[in-house]
């Protein structure tokens, strides 16, 4: 019972991501009311408002070097004037009653704030690039391109950017601070999706949230979320910000197009100018977001053609105006890229030419895409459902909620297209033939799943049953869950304490104590995955950490090569053995080697020495 304590309590310490991570989302829904008016979507609000902190640090950034922190303590002030004005003016920062969401999620966020960094993409890229921001306070640029670890320097850093202001917040670097983040990005989508359901139905909406849809809001963004992914919403990841981002934009857009019909209360212009917000942040958050932005461009325009109630000439007009602070942010990273990372060949990713595409594996790619979805179904049937009611809402287009299935799945199909050409086009044979990640980049499109079934549901049953008038047992059943669920799965939540990642950690951090600046270190892990060497590369905060693992072709020719390449006063840290014992090192004598242990080996002359030991677990040995 203790040990399983220990997985939801690890020490005080676990509060600090939470509470910074809500003054981050207080200071940014500052922010979000500052750069729109009266007249704004309230449940988008910090998204406004990361959207104007996304586009300043880009634009200023691009053009001007290590300014970063003049900024954030300029865009702190800007959000204190905010929330002052906001209260003072009896307008509204946050949903009345999202407290009582923050509430009810309090032990998943807990969780959240326990655990440690452990993905293979966040110790390749997202930590590292957060890192650099917090360090140099400004973008990587062919001078230095990196600090410390690996990472890919012409990635867009419209997410690591929160984790940088988080960081700033707390006087140190937050590296498990993303979980965090990317559970309140959720919820804050959910209460949005949830209340634009309503309105889809045709209900009136109360003052405030109560309990009931309190709890609601956590089982949807949470247990009714199909892409709810521990490994990867507890981690630096991207892709949930980019879901977020990317539903909020085709939530915004419907809203966008009601309002140029005349069926919300909200003005053309003013949804113009959110809907231009969340386009300049979603093409900010990954590189192939551009993508994303154009199919919810493509998408709202199709709704916007079928709908007579709308002058075609104004939605163009005003649909020029979203775009172009989006084009903004594209063209000045584009500089950035190009003017101060072209000297560098690995700055971001790139399709091959065309004549190397894989056109002839075209029909097997997309079968194994098709096995992946069966295997997922959970998402992907409310995703082909949205597709068949598309058609006949495209036919009659008569209710809100055709207009919805028609956003849906012009975004789902568009996208997974998308995806479809990138394994053609980009990926090894291998990765597309094998439809590397499929499931993982499909999650870009979970929260647009989580407004289908949200809308979906509440448009079915919008006769039969009102939020007010739930059974109060069925209320409290929703609220036992969503408070004991993360409690009594908290091991499966908990994946960062799967062997052998702490053992990698731990050692990787003593590592990083023991061996000084100069000396070079090689990691040998023949049996290993590559993990043990990108994780101790990430903690010594070196990017030219070399490493030999299972997926790099060793042999004991390969291993004996290496060991006499290393110079005097070099390191190797063995994390598996090839053969029993020490017989390649000190010119063929035996070191006490055992599979049970990793060591630490220093070259002294000719010879080795043992510098430090660490006992692996049980279950990580060779």
């Amino acid at each position: 019972m203790s040990r399983y304590l220990e997985l939801i309590y690890v020490g005080p310490h676990q509060a600090v991501p939470l509470i910074v991570a809500l003054v981050l989302w207080l200071g940014l829904a500052g922010l979000g009311a500052v750069v729109t008016n009266r007249d704004r979507l309230t449940e988008a609000n910090v998204i406004f408002g990361w959207a104007l902190v996304s586009g300043v640090f880009t634009v200023v950034g691009a053009f001007v070097r290590a300014p970063f922190l003049f900024l954030a303590i300029a865009l702190a002030v800007l959000a204190a004037i905010g929330i002052i004005h906001t209260i003072r003016s009896g307008q509204q920062l946050f949903v009345p009653g999202a407290w009582r969401v923050l509430v009810l999620a309090l032990p998943l966020l807990w969780i959240a704030g326990a655990m440690d960094p452990s993905q293979w993409d966040e110790f390749s890229h997202w930590l590292p690039a957060s890192q650099y921001l917090l360090t140099i306070n400004g973008f990587p640029n062919n001078q230095l391109p990196f600090l410390g670890a690996f990472m890919i320097p012409g990635y867009p850093f419209g997410w690591p950017m929160l984790t940088y202001l988080s960081s700033l917040i707390a006087g140190q670097f937050l590296n498990n601070i993303s979980g965090t983040l990317n559970i309140l990005l959720l919820l804050t989508f959910s209460t949005f999706a949830l209340r634009t359901a309503l309105r889809v139905a045709g209900r009136e909406l109360t003052a405030q949230i109560n309990w009931g849809f309190a709890a609601l809001i956590v089982l949807f963004a949470t247990i009714f979320n199909p892409t709810f992914v521990q490994k990867i919403i507890l981690t630096a990841y991207s892709d949930v910000s980019t879901s977020v981002v990317t539903g909020f934009g085709l939530l915004i857009g419907y809203y966008f197009v009601e309002s140029l019909a005349g069926r919300t209360k909200l003005s053309p212009a003013a949804a113009a100018l959110q809907l231009a917000l969340v386009f300049s942040l979603l093409i900010n958050v990954r590189q192939s977001n551009l993508v994303l932005c154009v199919i919810i461009a493509f998408a709202i325009t199709v709704l916007a053609l079928r709908d007579r109630e709308i002058n075609i000439g104004v939605y163009f007009r005003y649909l020029v105006l979203a775009v172009i602070p989006a084009i903004i942010i594209y063209l000045a990273w584009r500089y950035h890229v190009v003017v101060n990372l072209g000297e560098l060949s690995n700055a971001e990713l790139n399709l091959r030419p065309f004549d190397s595409w894989y056109i002839k594996d075209i029909p097997a790619i997309i079968a194994k895409m098709g096995v992946v979805a069966f295997k997922k179904i959970g998402f992907f049937a409310p995703m082909l459902i949205a597709c068949v009611l598309a058609v006949r809402g495209l036919i009659k287009f008569e209710t809100k909620f055709d207009r919805i299935s028609v956003l849906v799945a012009v975004l789902f199909l568009g996208y997974t297209s998308f995806l479809l050409m990138m394994y053609v086009g980009y990926f090894g044979r291998t990765s597309a033939l094998s439809v590397i990640s499929f499931w993982r980049y499909s999650t870009h499109n979970g929260m647009v799943a989580v407004v289908f079934i949200s809308a979906g549901l509440i448009y079915l049953f919008r006769h039969r049953l009102s939020r007010d008038q739930l059974p109060v047992w069925l209320k409290g059943i929703g609220i036992l869950l969503v408070v004991a669920l993360p409690l009594g799965f908290a091991h499966k939540l908990r994946f960062d304490l799967e062997p052998p990642k702490p053992h990698f950690t731990a050692v990787a951090k003593e590592v990083a104590n023991l061996v000084d600046e100069k000396s070079k270190i090689f990691i040998l892990d023949p049996f290993g995955t590559g993990e043990s060497g990108l994780i101790t590369r990430y903690h010594l905060g070196r990017v030219k950490t070399d490493w030999m693992a299972a997926f790099s072709s060793p042999s004991p020719e390969r291993i004996k090569k290496k060991i006499a390449e290393t110079g005097d006063n070099n390191y190797i840290l063995v994390h598996s053995l090839m053969v029993k014992g020490g017989q390649f090192f000190n010119n063929g004598q035996h070191l006490p080697l055992s599979d049970k242990n990793s060591y630490l080996l220093r070259r002294v002359g000719t010879g080795w020495e043992i510098t430090r030991s660490w006992q692996k677990p049980a279950n990580h040995r060779n």
